[in-house]
């Protein structure tokens, strides 16, 4: 048995053909829709987003953590994640690969090595990205300003 364990929970509910509303602990109800390029709704969240933006938060909040135990300072962070599916033979569609564009503003080039370092870390440590099976590689950018 594993020395620690967490339970995530989320429910959905179908409200109509190709949509339903998501529930999380404690947050407002979101609607979600099968993608338009899946003949799915325009203008709501789909679970190909979601996995997507998953990947992107998980590195957002790991480098949050590695950024502090390594002593960085930084002015900014975002981070945007894009997402390729493709037909696979055998398994069809099936996202491939995830590609994570972190950029980081400091203020000098000793923080912008030490943020590079956070960075590092914070993709070798990223639970969610750990435990995606496509590929998923981080081009960071950090700006100096």
């Amino acid at each position: 048995m594993p020395e620690k364990q967490y339970h995530f929970r989320a429910e959905v509910r179908l409200t109509g053909e190709k949509m339903g509303v998501l529930s999380l602990r404690g947050q407002p109800d979101r609607p979600v829709s099968t993608p338009p390029e899946f003949m799915g709704h325009e203008n709501m969240t789909s679970p190909q987003e979601l996995f997507v933006s998953s990947a992107a938060a998980c590195l957002m909040t790991t480098f949050d953590f590695m950024g502090r135990k390594v002593r960085a300072e930084w002015s900014d962070f975002s981070c945007h994640g894009d997402g390729l599916v493709e037909m696979v033979p055998g398994a069809g569609l099936v996202f491939s690969r995830i590609d994570l564009y972190p950029k980081v503003t400091v203020s000098d080039e000793e923080n912008a090595d030490k943020v590079g370092k956070a960075l590092r870390l914070a993709l070798e440590h990223c639970m969610v990205t750990s435990s995606m099976k496509c590929t998923v590689e981080m081009h960071p950018e950090v700006l100096v300003g």
